[in-house]
């Protein structure tokens, strides 16, 4: 049985490319300890499942510009998204409200992003670790950009919200 938040709505759920072609596996076992934050560098929220068609990459969740909160895989799956962290993370992907280069998102992103991960920490009955994109383990600024100028300097009033 897939588990996922009771906020999300299931999007495309783990229909988003042909059987044989997952981009995703399993945890082998490794406790979620961590999310991982991203930008969708896409202003249209529904294209991010055909992103995924053509690349090898994919997320548990994605917050639209509307707060909308959609579910892509079910958490207990390792999704391909942040490299050597991915075994013992849960990855986001914040729908982007401006292009490149300030890729800025909006605030009912920002409030959802904040729901969404209290709503984790509760289920899995701990504080994760909350980290952007670029900070994941075997990533950096040189390999990614991603969360974005906008989302990165937030990450520490993301990180206070969702702890208070």
């Amino acid at each position: 049985m897939s588990m996922i938040s009771p906020l999300a709505t299931p999007y495309e759920f783990e229909r988003f490319v042909k059987t044989g072609e997952e981009r995703w596996n399993s945890r082998e076992g490794a406790e979620i300890t961590t999310v991982v934050v991203h930008h969708m560098a896409k202003t249209d929220f529904d294209e991010v499942p055909e992103v995924w068609r053509e690349r090898e990459a994919s997320a548990h969740y994605g917050i639209g510009p509307n707060g909308e909160i959609r579910a892509y895989v079910g958490e207990e799956k390792r999704v391909w998204h942040a490299r050597a962290a991915n075994s013992y993370s849960i990855g986001i992907e914040c729908c982007n409200v401006t292009e490149g280069p300030e890729w800025e998102v909006s605030e009912a992103t920002i409030d959802s992003l904040v729901l969404l991960i209290q709503d984790i920490n509760t289920r899995y009955g701990r504080k994760m670790r909350i980290v952007g994109h670029q900070c994941a383990e075997g990533n950096s600024a040189e390999t990614t950009e991603c969360p974005g100028p906008s989302l990165i300097p937030r990450l520490a009033e993301i990180v206070g919200r969702v702890n208070n």
